[in-house]
């Protein structure tokens, strides 16, 4: 992990394993062999080639004077830190290409130095503050910033696509060249340091390194302070870097917004296909598996991008239930009679930017069979504008009345899903509508999960198991629906939040939610956490000692990413809506930037 001051790390080779001290931090010594991993520590393989990667012979090589290399890769990395990536073009001549050499015709596609990093953000442009370093660094659910060697290794047990590309492209005989990873807490507008910051670190690495080709693992929805298209800036970026005859590829989450300028600098894309994300890691096996092809196809293969005319709600887009649930089956039946690869992305409708909104996308060999195969499942889409409006929100007090008449027959619990607050969409995941209004019902066999409260959970731990607390639930809190609530609170358990995850989708993760504690109030069972993230998986409730099956209703704090864990757990799911930062109704978010002539809620065929 690296200091604040990127100037302390971010030379291009910073943060590697065996400096050469007459190079200085321009050196570094990679390992590189078929089917190896650069950048690990690997003491089990003397046979292998080792060799120098210097930035400053690199600028020898295309006829820089040797005297003045130095100074100028020096200079270089630190207008990196200090004025973003954009410094780069500063640091190499001419900037459209890492090594100013022709494309090597004769290297097999099967024998590739494939350079691999990521950064990822799922931007709330409604969330009114800028998204910090700090929340890159923040390891919860899923790594904080990781950057060199550290990645062929941290990562292996995570459902995260940078793993599962880096497995199977090893395997085919691929070499892994690391770069770095960041991904953050779906939230406010990333800073414009946080983002120059984290796209230096990638094309200082590209450029220090020299791959045939480039894997990154992006979101699709991240928005910075000064682009509201960052992936389609940072992908021109690498493309204006590498040239245009090197492959860049990429995974997407589900929820990309996709624009013109992402798809133009991108070689290849693939988006997840499930809500609950249960395929974020076989997405990255699915570009790697997919990546001789592309190759085969060259740096811009056919490639066809429809935008669907209407927005659909959030919780609309799960994977589990109709319309969604037909459409990627119909995806992948297309994709078996065509052998065109297809994304759909139902977009990230909390994000006020142009192009924000539901894309198909699709690559192949052929470009009027790649048109015929989108326009295809464009056309499923559209026909089925009417039944995304089938899974709207219900407002709180209706979503309770339905859950507690349901609660009354059944021998599972009936799960509300408390979408407005999920904070994986941008939510504080602290408002306090639902609990109001269970306390209000003097409800009983009742839990609710996952409150983002570190000073509770600070408050519990120092009072300990068994104490009476008085605690005020979003005392910090100042966005929709964070209103003060003062209650009097049992300790039921404590604990430090770190448990391995259950479930398809964090199964086997380690996973910190920090300090955490189980209260009770009446017949309500809260847990909190410090360290803001969806209850993804019932390991939130169960490493405190809490039986879910207990309870008659059960309000979580998420969309659908619970449903993969939690719902074989239920008797029924109730989506509903409280005030909250991820509104859910796309008719009712007041969008300035937004393109026109798009629909801003699907629409009826009444």
């Amino acid at each position: 992990m690296f200091g604040d001051d990127p100037r302390d790390r971010v030379g291009p080779a910073a943060g590697r394993e065996g400096h050469d001290d007459a190079d200085g931090a321009a050196g570094c010594r990679i390992v590189v062999g078929k089917g190896r991993r650069i950048g690990a520590d690997r003491q089990d393989q003397p046979q292998s080639k080792t060799l120098h990667v210097v930035l400053h012979r690199r600028l020898v090589q295309i006829g820089q004077p040797s005297r003045k290399v130095r100074s100028r890769v020096s200079a270089g990395a630190t207008n990196c830190a200090e004025h973003g990536s954009p410094a780069l073009a500063g640091m190499t001549q001419p900037p459209r290409s890492v090594t100013n050499r022709p494309p090597n015709r004769s290297r097999e596609i099967s024998d590739m130095r494939i350079a691999c990093g990521g950064f990822m953000h799922e931007t709330n442009t409604f969330v009114p503050e800028p998204t910090g370093w700090a929340s890159f660094t923040q390891e919860g659910a899923w790594p904080g910033f990781t950057r060199g060697g550290e990645i062929l290794t941290k990562f292996r047990p995570f459902n995260i696509a940078i793993a599962g590309f880096m497995d199977v492209a090893e395997k085919a005989g691929h070499t892994i060249v690391p770069l770095s990873w960041s991904f953050a807490q779906p939230s406010g507008k990333v800073a414009d340091s946080v983002f120059e910051r984290a796209c230096a670190y990638l094309l200082a690495d590209i450029a220090d390194t020299a791959p045939d080709a480039v894997f990154l693992e992006l979101h699709g929805a991240m928005t910075a302070e000064s682009f509201e298209d960052a992936e389609g800036e940072l992908l021109a970026r690498v493309r204006r870097l590498v040239g245009p005859d090197m492959t860049v590829v990429a995974s997407l989450d589900l929820h990309a917004n996709v624009t013109t300028k992402m798809v133009d600098n991108a070689s290849f894309m693939s988006a997840y296909r499930t809500y609950p994300h249960i395929d974020w890691l076989q997405t990255g096996q699915r570009v790697a598996q997919w990546f001789d092809r592309v190759k085969a196809w060259g740096p811009q293969p056919a490639r066809a991008f429809r935008q669907i005319p209407f927005l659909i709600p959030i919780a609309s887009g799960c994977s589990m239930i109709e319309p969604m649930k037909g459409l990627y089956a119909l995806l992948a039946e297309i994709e078996a009679e065509t052998g065109v690869h297809l994304s759909l992305c139902p977009g990230f409708p909390s994000a006020d930017i142009f192009d924000m909104g539901a894309t198909v996308i699709g690559y192949g060999a052929d470009q009027k069979t790649v048109d015929a195969a989108v326009d295809r499942l464009t056309g499923a889409v559209i026909r089925s504008e009417a039944a995304f409006l089938e899974h709207l929100a219900k407002p709180q007090d209706e979503a309770l009345d339905i859950a507690y008449k349901r609660a009354a027959g059944a021998t599972k619990p009936v799960i509300i899903a408390d979408t407005q607050d999920n904070p994986g969409a941008g939510g504080a995941s602290m408002t306090t509508g639902f609990l109001k209004g269970l306390i209000d019902r003097k409800a009983e066999n009742t839990l609710l999960a996952l409150l983002h409260e570190p000073g509770i959970a600070a408050t519990a731990h120092q009072a300990g198991k068994g104490a009476m607390i008085d605690v005020t639930f979003a005392a910090s809190g100042t966005g929709p629906g964070e209103v003060p609530l003062a209650a009097r609170a049992e300790i039921i358990a404590l604990s430090d939040g770190r448990f391995t995850g259950t479930g398809p989708m964090v199964g086997g993760q380690p996973i910190n939610m920090g300090p955490s504690a189980w209260l009770r109030i009446g017949g309500i069972d809260v847990v909190v956490g410090t360290v803001r993230q969806q209850p993804h998986c019932i390991a939130v409730c169960t490493h405190l000692g809490i039986d879910i099956t207990g309870y008659k209703v059960v309000v979580l704090k998420s969309s659908v990413h619970f449903r993969g864990d939690w719902q074989p757990y239920a008797d029924s799911v109730v989506v509903g809506a409280s005030p909250g930062a991820a509104l859910d109704d796309t008719g009712t978010i007041p969008f300035v930037h937004l393109r026109p002539n798009v629909r801003r809620r699907p629409m009826s065929n009444h």
